[in-house]
């Protein structure tokens, strides 16, 4: 079943627009910015290490 709704897609500025949006709420910040922090320093914790083993 195919719809007949077709939308104009979105790029990928519009959602981060989106999501600023939402960041900007009081309730949903903290379950945003604090993942994103922890997934950073989990990150950058993960390419310092690899960069140290390739030396």
């Amino acid at each position: 079943m195919v719809s007949s709704f077709t939308s104009a897609p979105r790029s990928g500025f519009y959602y981060f627009a989106q999501g600023w949006k939402l960041v900007s709420q009081p309730g949903i910040r903290r379950f945003v910015i604090l993942p994103l922090l922890v997934n950073i320093l989990l990150m950058g914790g993960a390419f310092w290490w690899l960069f140290t083993q390739l030396d």
